[in-house]
């Protein structure tokens, strides 16, 4: 048995959460591929089991990661599928459109859940989880995954319920925030020329190719908002609103 975790992270929580999944599978003795949509064009229907993983913006899981699986994820004939978000606090709405676009694919999506992780996006707002915080989340996070994997297999379904309106409300809100996030690394964010040392990870690492690195480094109007590039720099040299700031990091 085989199954594909197909996921999008910016800044590394769902990435985290999607290694979890694939050490429980495991532990079924089913081996599973780790699919970062960036680095696939297409998936093909060799797998028995499908998994699938964003993170949530503004109650929704990114159009970036809707659209790539509405153009390369194929129509399957009812496999089993499993759907997670990993929003910093409350259960997003984008999940249940996502489910909606899996079904009209063919797939059999059994369980539908929320995984919270640590806020990434204190930059811009909100408060920075402590180390302690943060351990304890993840620790929540591998056991709900653990539960998670182990109702799939038993064929239970685990289906969060959000109401329609709830729904409406999240794709009007995320309607704004994805049109404000087009041009928010160009007008918020600047770089440290004393600290950058021009290796090129944030222009490869952009899922939008919103990152030219030239002889400066120059951001377009498609910004996402994941913060993938303020955090993944190795030197710190992104600046937010002309002040350096702590990156997030995974703890391993």
């Amino acid at each position: 048995m085989k199954g594909a975790i197909i996921y999008f992270s910016g800044t590394g929580n769902t990435r985290y959460v999607a290694e979890q999944f694939k050490k429980h599978f495991e532990y079924y003795n089913i081996q599973c591929d780790l699919i970062d949509i960036r680095n696939k064009n297409a998936i093909e229907d060799i797998y028995d089991y499908y998994v699938f993983g964003a993170p949530i913006y503004a109650e929704m899981m990114p159009k970036y990661f809707t659209d790539w699986v509405k153009i390369n994820v194929p129509f399957v004939k009812g496999k089993r599928a499993l759907i997670f978000s990993t929003p910093a606090s409350t259960v997003g709405t984008g999940a249940f459109k996502l489910r909606k676009l899996l079904n009209s694919k063919g797939f059999n999506v059994i369980s539908q859940n929320t995984i919270s992780m640590p806020n990434n996006y204190y930059v811009v707002a909100f408060k920075k989880s402590s180390i302690e915080e943060n351990k304890e989340i993840y620790s929540e996070a591998e056991s709900k995954v653990k539960k998670i994997v182990k109702d799939f297999m038993e064929g239970r379904s685990s289906i969060e319920h959000i109401s329609r309106s709830r729904v409406a409300l999240g794709s009007f809100v995320y309607k704004f925030f994805n049109a404000y996030s087009k041009t928010w690394a160009k007008k918020n964010i600047s770089v440290d020329y004393d600290k950058c040392i021009k290796c090129g990870k944030c222009e490869k690492s952009c899922p939008t190719g919103n990152i030219k690195l030239i002889e400066k480094v120059e951001f377009e109007n498609k910004c996402i908002s994941c913060q993938g590039c303020l955090h993944i720099c190795p030197v710190n040299a992104f600046m937010y609103k002309g002040t350096h700031f702590e990156q997030y990091k995974i703890l391993k």
